[in-house]
């Protein structure tokens, strides 16, 4: 038998509706949903579903089985002018639902009961008594427990709040410290955010990517440039010196010679980035050494780092093979590009289960990632 304390489930109820319908004893429906006969009589009166009135009185709905299912004068001339009651499961379960959601609403005592605890805990609460020691009290033991009053502070509907309880909150005034933003916006007008969105609406065809460095140590030397194409789902990963502007120009002129123009042209069209001051060289990035344009690069507002939400998100994923806090500077370039093919051979529901690499293959032809993938340090 179920312990007495479990409520009859939907198919329970489905158990009693066919026993019902084909007639059979109240014992052999008990015994074959695992419970007392007294249990599945009272949840058959209790949750029966009245169908038609009538008058007159029928022994079945006086006792077991307390409806009209399985009982030959139901239909036909002989049928009788009693009451119609049906035991339906679907219809059981919801009335049993509702009974259980109605016993729990409402407090468990009268108006005059809870004001009395109110007053209490109000009173004892200025005078630094703890809600325990508040419901043991003679005037209010047995009305309320300690949970109960708890409860009821959550719900809100005490004059005490929980901000009133001794231990609910800590006051800690912190200091106020000014952050000092290394990046700078000056002589990067018509390159801001917005720039950014009015270029990709009249070049609706291209893809562009994202810049951005993983986050390191304070005393690392080197760091992880990342560079993602949003649309791809694709990422390029390099370790560069730190703080170098210098080291990010001669990355972007190493793709360009590594790749071909052609290709930077399509692949790395625009660039959304930061104001990292190693980044705001736009001019650098942006040309080749005898100053023809090859991509144009914007930057995104400080402190909204959602507006290059893919490169943040890619930075996210790489913490599984770069974890935070510890240092880059001893990870060799070999082990950063396993990082990098790691990513880009993921399978992603995004793109139909095809991968990044596909992704780009598909949209730039193959042979370009191959040659990204080569690394052999800028400049050499």
């Amino acid at each position: 038998m179920l312990p007495h304390w479990k409520h009859l489930t939907l198919e329970q109820r489905v158990e009693i509706a066919h026993g019902l319908a084909h007639g059979e004893a109240l014992k052999s429906i008990a015994e074959r949903i695992g419970l007392d006969p007294t249990s599945v009589s009272k949840e058959i009166k209790r949750n029966r579903t009245q169908e038609t009135d009538g008058s007159g009185e029928c022994r079945r709905l006086a006792r077991f089985p307390f409806v009209c299912d399985g009982c030959p004068r139901k239909y036909g001339r002989s049928r009788c002018g009693c009451a119609k009651f049906r035991y339906v499961a679907k219809a059981a379960q919801a009335m049993a639902d509702k009974r259980l959601v109605q016993s729990r609403q409402g407090l468990d005592c009268d108006e005059s009961e809870f004001r009395l605890v109110d007053d209490a805990l109000t009173a004892g609460l200025a005078q630094k008594k703890s809600v325990y020691e508040i419901t043991r009290d003679p005037a209010v033991a047995g009305i309320a427990s300690q949970q109960t009053v708890y409860r009821w502070i959550s719900k809100g509907i005490t004059t005490a709040k929980k901000i009133d309880l001794p231990m609910a909150a800590k006051y800690k005034k912190r200091k106020a410290k000014a952050y000092e933003y290394g990046g700078t916006s000056k002589g990067k007008e018509g390159r801001g955010y917005l720039d950014y969105l009015a270029y990709r609406r009249k070049n609706p065809g291209e893809f562009g990517c994202q810049m951005d460095f993983l986050g390191s140590i304070v005393t690392d030397r080197k760091a992880i440039l990342t560079i993602s194409i949003p649309e791809l789902h694709f990422v390029y990963v390099r370790l560069l010196p730190k703080n170098d502007p210098k080291a990010v120009k001669a990355l972007w002129d190493w793709i360009d010679s590594k790749i071909g123009r052609e290709a930077f042209g399509r692949v790395f069209s625009f660039i959304l980035t930061d104001n990292d001051p190693c980044f705001s060289d736009f001019a650098g990035i942006g040309s080749d050494a005898a100053g023809e344009i090859r991509t144009t690069v914007f930057y995104a507002d400080p402190y909204v780092s959602n507006q290059k939400g893919s490169v943040e998100n890619m930075n996210g994923q790489l913490r599984l093979h770069f974890p935070k806090g510890k240092s880059v500077d001893p990870i060799p370039d070999a082990r950063v590009r396993e990082a990098n093919e790691s990513m880009i051979d993921r399978p992603l529901k995004s793109l139909g289960g095809k991968t990044p690499r596909e992704a780009f293959e598909a949209v730039y032809g193959e042979g370009i990632v191959e040659l990204l993938l080569d690394y052999v340090k800028p400049g050499k």
